[in-house]
């Protein structure tokens, strides 16, 4: 089959019959899988407002944007920029991946965070993305975990608690993944935060661990960039920000659980309301801390 259509996001869901295709939003990002029963080749006048990455699950398929002829692999994979120009490509029968979609105001705000120069609006991306290895690899990883948890209706990822912080993880991943133009300064060292900013990040988690907090929040509301937060809790705590936040989210589970009707509530209830996803995980992490399985903490 073959299609034109103006961007890819214009393209008309009826003239996409080839192949299979679901979709979920998180935060900035938006992940969908396809998988296709027939070949398809498309073309667009540009691939539309967001940053489009393809991570095939299946097969490989070849792309043509910004005048750079690809071929999307699961060592190699290619960024498409929107403003780039004209898009062509060519999805092979039986071609299964994950569509990331990023929306473009939200990365040059993450890039303006990470890097702490408001002019990282005007980055410029390399076509190719590297998840052979290294932070693309990685990133690619966390993608088909995330899409996993959006695939269950209802499932942990509805909650913002859960949300916040992977939505947050996956748009700082791809602008640590991807190459570009400050890539360079994000590989740079940074001074940690000082002992001030820190303690003013522990106010605010203490204050209101339940709420969505993320680690680019967190360097927001202490005015200093998120690399140099992460450095400044390593430093002084010997841990990372979301790290303290998990710590103390254990610590008012297990005030939960103390408190509990055995009859009326259960661990993995408790468990849910405080962002953990994986109960054994959960009952590990409570018994390497309090010295005992929360079932037992709960029964008292």
């Amino acid at each position: 089959m073959f299609v034109r259509s103006s961007t890819i996001e214009t393209v008309p869901q009826a003239d996409l019959t080839v192949s299979d295709y679901r979709d979920a939003g998180i935060g900035a990002v938006t992940i969908g899988e396809v998988a296709f029963r027939e070949e398809l080749r498309l073309e667009c006048e540009d691939v539309g407002a967001g940053f489009y990455v393809h991570l095939p699950i299946t097969g490989r398929f070849e792309s043509r944007h910004r005048g750079v002829d690809m071929i999307v692999t699961s060592r190699s994979s290619a960024v498409y920029l929107p403003g780039g120009g004209e898009f062509t490509g060519r999805w092979p029968v039986g071609y299964r991946a994950l569509c990331v979609r990023i929306d473009s105001a939200a990365v040059e705000t993450a890039l303006a965070r990470l890097v702490g120069d408001r002019t990282s609006s005007r980055v410029s991306f390399d076509p190719v993305m590297n998840t052979r290895d290294g932070y693309g690899r990685s990133w690619a990883e966390l993608l088909f975990s995330v899409n996993r948890l959006l695939a269950v209706p209802g499932g942990l990822a509805s909650q913002p608690l859960v949300a916040a912080p992977l939505a947050d993880s996956v748009l700082n991943g791809f602008v640590l993944a991807a190459s570009h133009s400050h890539a360079e300064a994000l590989a740079g060292t940074v001074a940690a935060a000082r002992p001030a900013s820190v303690r003013a990040a522990i106010d605010v988690i203490e204050a209101d661990p339940q709420a969505p907090l993320t680690l680019s929040l967190l360097a927001t509301e202490c005015g200093v960039t998120p690399r140099t937060l992460q450095k400044g809790f390593q430093q002084h705590l010997g841990m990372s920000p979301m790290e303290y936040v998990r710590d103390v989210r254990l610590r008012r589970a297990h005030e939960e659980l103390r408190a509990a009707d055995p009859f009326a509530d259960s661990v993995a209830a408790v468990a849910r309301r405080w962002g953990f996803t994986h109960l054994g995980r959960f009952a590990a992490a409570h018994e390497a801390k309090f010295g005992q399985k929360p079932l037992r903490t709960l029964r008292g």
